[in-house]
């Protein structure tokens, strides 16, 4: 009966050693995963933070907008729009939306552009063929690749 109680003894140690190393390893697993974790929502929390900043820090002024009638190799009435970059960074116009506000229909043109970059501190000018009148009240929407839109008011000379 003695021989018993000594297995007895020896079974609880080694019971209580595989339990302990168990639970060892599975919270260094689970302290490994929460860091894993940890990083990546960091890393995707950095990224909203800068696309945000960098769309706030985005800056448009007109510098000039004027209207052209046919002459040369253009055949229709067109508007020209110079913008100047007074942000921080450079960015990249994409869509110039032009409504005429003064028609019954309201009608819009959307003229998109793949070269539209302008570096911070510089400007570019735009052309749009449109057909204007005189007298007419323009909206010009200018859309940025971050989303950003800008807006001014314009009437026809």
């Amino acid at each position: 009966m003695f021989k018993i109680k000594s297995r007895r003894g020896i079974a609880t140690v080694v019971t209580s050693g595989l339990i302990l190393s168990a639970v060892s390893i599975m919270g260094v697993m689970l302290l490994g995963w929460s860091q894993t974790s940890i990083l990546e929502q960091k890393q995707e929390m950095d990224e909203v933070f800068n696309t945000r900043m960098n769309k706030i820090n985005e800056d448009i002024l007109y510098e000039n907008i004027w209207f052209a009638t046919p002459s040369g190799m253009m055949t229709e009435n067109h508007l020209n729009v110079t913008l100047a970059n007074i942000g921080i960074l450079g960015l990249n116009v994409t869509t110039i939306q032009v409504t005429n506000v003064t028609a019954s229909n309201n009608t819009t043109f959307k003229y998109y552009y793949t070269d539209g970059g302008i570096i911070k501190s510089e400007s570019m000018s735009f052309n749009a063929t449109f057909p204007w009148q005189s007298n007419d009240e323009l909206d010009l929407i200018v859309f940025t690749d971050r989303g950003n839109q800008f807006t001014s008011q314009v009437i026809a000379p």
